[in-house]
């Protein structure tokens, strides 16, 4: 794994000026993305091109030659302190890179302004201690990472080319869905990422293979990324500062802390686990059990098996009527969370710990169990507590 704290390359190495860059061609071997550079923008959000400087540095890994194509992109990624390679003097040109490290190379690429307050978003990621604490942290306040279901960044797992698109999409704040029909053979209207890889290849960013196809779910390598995030640099410098997090952090202690749950919180959180794990349940609109349920008539259902009664039945109520409203931070087992949107609360679930809640979803999804910030937008910031 690269350096986590890459130096900025020395002064006083000199060399006679060159532009490598230049010399790339519009299309790359198989195996390899676009490398030129659209001149198309985003208005006044698209930033000046990287610094000159990068054409009078130069790198000298034993795995990137100066006639390879993959040259430039990764001098300038390394000229601009973004990455120094390995320890052995390789570049790892070929090597598939990790979420982590892509992370950590688009906050050294974009130095972004966030809070940096040590919280957690993601349950393999410390919000303190690693090279890519600060950078996945930026993610997610930024909105740009979401983490997968079981509430794991996958730091060590290898980035797809899919998901790459995703996050320089998000940061370049692009918003244009892709053509109708598709540029790419292998991806339609319908496809994850059909629309965040349609923008790349628009801006010149990535072109994808010589047969056609982009490969979203292929892994890319670090000299593919050196290319793509290059490209990308115009569309990105500069952006990504976060004034508010757009999700909230995992409860402190894995949302367990506080003191000892009552043995009725325990009981409905129980209730609901097993139910949302059996194959029998299923989502019914205005459904009170015992197999078919919706949001509200589910919560109900969970705190009658703990023993507690008299709980209103709609969504809405069953805000009004907790007992006291704490920040989602401090959510302790058999306290609910909420979504509301114009004002009105239209989704509720019980937290089951562990950063994990139950809920009766929508017909699509059923009854299940997800991660608390499944859908962070339109969350409340405080969970219901009951007496």
């Amino acid at each position: 794994m690269s350096s986590p704290s890459s130096p900025a390359p020395s002064p006083t190495r000199r060399h006679p000026k060159r532009h490598p860059l230049r010399r790339l061609t519009a299309a790359l071997a198989i195996g390899t993305l676009a490398a030129g550079v659209a001149t198309a923008g985003l208005g006044a959000q698209v930033a000046t091109a990287p610094p000159a400087a990068a054409a009078t540095c130069s790198s000298d890994f034993t795995d990137v030659p100066r006639t390879s194509a993959k040259y430039g992109p990764v001098t300038w990624l390394s000229c601009q302190g973004i990455t120094q390679g390995y320890a052995d003097g390789s570049f790892g040109v070929g090597k598939a890179i990790t979420r982590g490290e892509i992370a950590a190379f688009l906050y050294r690429q974009v130095t972004p302004n966030h809070p940096k307050n040590g919280a957690t978003y993601f349950t393999d990621v410390p919000g303190t201690g690693k090279y890519y604490s600060n950078p996945v942290t930026w993610m997610a306040q930024a909105g740009l990472a979401k983490g997968y279901a079981d509430r794991s960044f996958g730091v060590h797992q290898a980035i797809t080319r899919g998901e790459m698109a995703n996050f320089i999409y998000r940061l370049a704040g692009a918003t244009k869905k892709g053509p109708p029909y598709s540029p790419f053979k292998d991806m339609g209207w319908s496809t994850p990422s059909y629309h965040e890889a349609s923008w790349l290849e628009a801006q010149g960013i990535a072109s994808g293979y010589q047969d056609g196809t982009f490969r979203p779910r292929q892994t890319i390598t670090r000299g593919e990324t050196a290319i793509m995030l290059q490209n990308a640099h115009r569309y990105i410098s500069g952006r990504g500062d976060v004034t508010t997090s757009v999700i909230n952090p995992l409860p402190s202690g894995g949302g367990d802390s506080g003191g000892s749950t009552a043995a009725w919180k325990t009981k409905a959180a129980s209730w609901a686990t097993a139910k949302a794990k059996s194959s029998s349940s299923y989502y019914q609109w205005g459904g009170n059990g015992p197999n078919g349920y919706d949001c509200s008539g589910f919560i109900v259902g969970a705190f009658a098996a703990g023993g507690k009664g008299g709980l209103p039945r709609r969504a809405a109520d069953q805000y009004r009527a907790a007992d006291s409203y704490v920040p989602l931070s401090q959510v302790q087992v058999g306290d609910l969370v909420y979504w509301s949107s114009g004002g009105s609360v239209y989704h509720i679930a019980i937290y089951v710990g562990n950063g994990k809640i139950a809920h009766a979803r929508n017909e699509r999804e059923g009854v299940s169990i997800t991660s608390i910030d499944y859908a962070p937008y339109n969350m409340l910031s405080v969970a219901g507590r009951y007496n």
